[in-house]
């Protein structure tokens, strides 16, 4: 169970009307007029933000907005889902029905401690809303990650709104949707050298996406050295270049383990691997 949303405290007509000024230049143009942001904590109540009132109780209502994942999250720091994809029809039905709500996309960022699900969606059926919507994934992806940055105060004020805690929000603490503490490795054939760790692939995922080191570092809380040294690692291990490395790859050998861990597989190879 996830950590109580208590939206009643919120002056929702005052947020909202902030948070449309911060939406509205970007969301205008593209025909996408609805919005909605959540931020959950490890061991904190979430916070949620929308540009319309009414979606700060109907949508968290039934968990709308979390997305159901499909595919490993170890290797991804971010994802995007469309609702008509992943949500059941009657959850579907009732967006239309009673809000007016068709074809919403939700994109995932992840972090150690929080992860925030940024959600949009359209007033009216699509002929072809997938297609639209891959078509200004990027500029959604990038209004994403600027949003926290133009929403701050609001993100500050709202989440000292949400004190309590349920008696089993430590179950947080094991939601898949954090980034791990821990990197595994991921192995891309049998042999034993030919492996990604967890945070080697996550720092190749977001420099291919054009961010810098700081940035990439930033995001993972770590250093840009580290992560430099992440990808030397990586390119001199594989002998590939990043643009060669697929992250499909990392999901068709399932065998994988924490580095940090009693090693459980591979037992052999210890030696080997840490004179290697």
């Amino acid at each position: 169970m996830l950590p109580l949303i208590h939206v009643d405290s919120y002056d929702v007509l005052k947020i909202a009307d902030e948070v449309n000024k911060i939406c509205s230049y970007f969301l205008d143009p593209i025909n996408i007029p609805y919005f909605q942001f959540k931020r959950t904590y490890k061991n904190r109540p979430a916070t949620i933000l929308a540009n319309n009132p009414v979606f700060f109780k109907e949508f968290i209502k039934d968990g709308f907005i979390e997305p159901e994942l499909q595919i490993p999250l170890n290797t991804h720091q971010s994802y995007f889902c469309f609702w008509d994809e992943t949500l059941p029809k009657d959850q579907l039905s009732y967006l239309q029905r009673t809000l007016g709500v068709y074809h919403g996309l939700t994109i995932l960022s992840r972090r150690k401690d929080f992860y925030d699900c940024t959600s949009f969606a359209m007033s009216a059926p699509h002929p072809s809303p997938i297609a639209y919507y891959l078509f200004v994934i990027k500029d959604l992806q990038s209004f994403s990650d600027l949003f926290p940055a133009k929403a701050k105060h609001l993100i500050k004020a709202t989440t000292k709104l949400t004190l309590e805690l349920p008696d089993d929000a430590t179950e947080a603490n094991d939601n898949p949707f954090f980034l791990p503490q821990r990197s595994d490795r991921f192995y891309l054939s049998k042999d034993h050298k030919n492996y990604v760790t967890t945070y080697e692939a996550l720092c190749a995922q977001l420099t291919q996406q054009g961010k810098t080191y700081k940035e990439v570092g930033s995001i993972l809380s770590m250093g840009s050295g580290t992560v430099k040294t992440h990808l030397t690692r990586l390119k001199a291990r594989t002998g590939l270049s990043l643009q060669e490395i697929s992250l499909q790859l990392l999901h068709a050998y399932p065998t994988r383990r924490s580095i940090r861990q009693p090693k459980s597989i591979e037992q052999k190879y210890t030696k080997i691997t840490k004179e290697a």
